[in-house]
């Protein structure tokens, strides 16, 4: 009898560890699945902000360098106020964050930007209107109150 109850103990201990993989298994395959979404719902907000142009954006923006648009219904207004169509909202839990932010395109080195000012006179480059797109979709983290994101860029441009 003494053995049949060490031979349990030893055969409970060998599975605990095949449990927890099982468990830490099952909850990164969720993840993952929550990873590859959020990496779709980034994926097609880019696509759908490929078509704007710069001078669009400016007119939407005024004198403002950076456009946060922090909902979904930020994003359809910003497209509605664009023509557009607007991307499809995203589904609980993840949530989708949109910022345009200006650049001159300039080359500022060498002290106070001369040199950068003067290469561009002497090469005959001129700023173009541009602007960084970054999508940013959160997702929660499996058994755990942290989010974690997925981050995509692109430019628009006249």
């Amino acid at each position: 009898m003494l053995e049949i109850l060490i031979a349990l103990v030893i055969a409970a201990v060998a599975f605990l560890p095949i449990y927890n993989l099982f468990r830490f298994g099952s909850q990164g395959a969720v993840n993952n699945i929550y990873e590859v979404t959020a990496s779709n719902y980034a994926a097609d907000l880019i696509n759908f902000t490929r078509d704007i142009k710069a001078h669009q954006i400016k007119t939407v923006a005024g004198n403002s360098n950076k456009i946060t648009l922090s909902s979904d219904e930020q994003i359809a207004a910003f497209f509605s106020r664009l023509d557009m169509t607007a991307p499809p909202p995203v589904k609980e839990p993840f949530s989708r964050k949109l910022e345009l932010e200006k650049f001159s395109g300039r080359d500022v080195t060498g002290p106070a930007g001369i040199i950068g000012w003067l290469s561009d006179l002497i090469n005959r480059r001129r700023s173009v209107p541009n602007y960084l797109i970054c999508v940013k979709v959160s997702y929660p983290k499996m058994n755990s109150t942290e989010k974690d994101d997925v981050t995509l860029f692109s430019m628009a441009m006249d």
